[in-house]
């Protein structure tokens, strides 16, 4: 008997369960009269929690909403300030000033003349004149050692060593000078080269904010507080009298005459002033405090004493004149103090010697030395042997 062969297979046998089939959402009917055909979405139906779990987690904001309130907010900066956008034109005007800066360090440099072959004539001439200045001093030296031995003899000068000598002469001169303009103008260590430094930049920045100042439009930036308009004085008493139904008397030129009619009972608040503007002015219509009160008011925060709208290299530059103001004054002050102690020592001194030279001390001083002249005399006359 034969039949189909026997597979045999080791290990956990499972058997496979058959696969549903895919269920396929069924659209329902459209709000606007469509089939269910028209829709040629055949996505699958997600589990009832899966689809309520996406519904809590998706964000409650409207995108139309969002960019309805960015247009309205680029509106609003748009009016307050024209150029609030304008991040390329702005930064091509600070590198173009900082770029003439750089080309105007360039084309000084570019203008000096050649310097090696102009060096070594000059060296070659230096050089020559340290001659001729050496070898005068080895002949005046010579005329030294030779003393009186040839003073009655004539001396002879020719022109050309007079020229000479006066040539010298002006060429110490203008050395002496050179040298000290150039110490003057270098100064000391790394102290002349941090200035240097701190000018060249100073002066680049000055540049790029005098580019920024100009090519913007002078507007306002940041929100503004509005304008009060100051009342006169008869509208004062209009309003007065139009409250209380008080008469307030005016002059004939519209003044009040007793400002204190338009008190009332109670407390009477007035109103502060507004304080200093600060960044809502554009930078070019910004000013720095004046010097007085910054001499004035001592004790107080630095930067209660800087105007808000300062540039930083402002604020240096008036820290810096403070600085030289107090180091100044200290030196001032020590200088009083020394002259001060000097007038004190004098006036000790004074008075020593005043006391010491005293009439009456010197009255008791020589009736001193007399009693003891006559002591010495007395007991030179009792030591003295009798006469035979």
């Amino acid at each position: 008997m034969s039949g189909p062969p026997v597979k045999l297979s080791f290990g956990l046998n499972k058997a496979q369960l058959p696969r549903q089939p895919v269920k396929r959402a069924v659209p329902g009917k459209s709000a606007f009269g469509l089939q269910p055909d028209d829709d040629d979405d055949d996505s699958v139906q997600l589990p009832a929690h899966l689809d309520t779990a996406k519904a809590k987690n998706r964000p409650a904001i409207s995108t139309a909403t969002l960019t309805k309130a960015k247009r309205a907010q680029q509106q609003a900066e748009l009016e307050l300030d024209q150029s609030v956008y304008e991040y390329d034109e702005v930064y091509d005007n600070m590198k173009a000033a900082e770029k003439v800066a750089v080309d105007a360090r360039k084309q000084e440099s570019a203008d000096r003349k050649p310097k090696y072959i102009n060096r070594l004539l000059e060296t070659a001439e230096v050089r020559k004149q340290d001659r001729l200045r050496a070898e005068d001093k080895m002949i005046a030296r010579e005329r030294e050692r030779e003393g009186d031995e040839f003073a009655d003899k004539d001396q002879f000068v020719t022109p050309a060593y007079l020229q000479q000598q006066e040539e010298l002469r002006k060429a110490e001169e203008e050395e002496k000078k050179r040298e000290e303009a150039e110490r003057a103008k270098k100064g000391s260590g790394m102290t002349s080269f941090f200035k240097s430094y701190l000018d060249s930049t100073e002066a680049a920045h000055a540049a790029a904010v005098a580019a920024t100042s100009s090519s913007a439009p002078k507007v306002a930036l940041g929100p503004q507080r509005p304008t009060e308009k100051q009342k006169t004085d008869a509208e004062l008493a209009a309003e007065v009298e139009a409250q209380t139904g008080r008469r307030i008397e005016i002059n004939d030129e519209g003044e009040i005459v007793d400002r204190r009619q338009l008190m009332a009972g109670g407390l009477n608040i007035v109103k502060p002033k507004t304080s200093a503007p600060g960044f809502s002015v554009p930078i070019a219509a910004r000013t720095a405090p004046k010097p007085g009160a910054l001499d004035g008011a001592k004790g107080s925060s630095t930067e209660a004493l800087l105007h808000p709208g300062l540039s930083a290299a402002e604020r240096a530059r008036q820290s810096r004149e403070r600085h030289s103001r107090e180091v100044e004054r200290q030196m001032l002050a020590l200088e009083e103090k020394r002259k001060r102690e000097a007038d004190e020592a004098l006036e000790q001194k004074v008075q020593k010697v005043a006391k010491r030279n005293d009439d009456d001390r010197v009255a008791q001083l020589k009736k001193a030395a007399e009693e003891r002249r006559k002591k010495r005399l007395e007991e030179a006359a009792a030591n003295k042997p009798a006469a035979p």
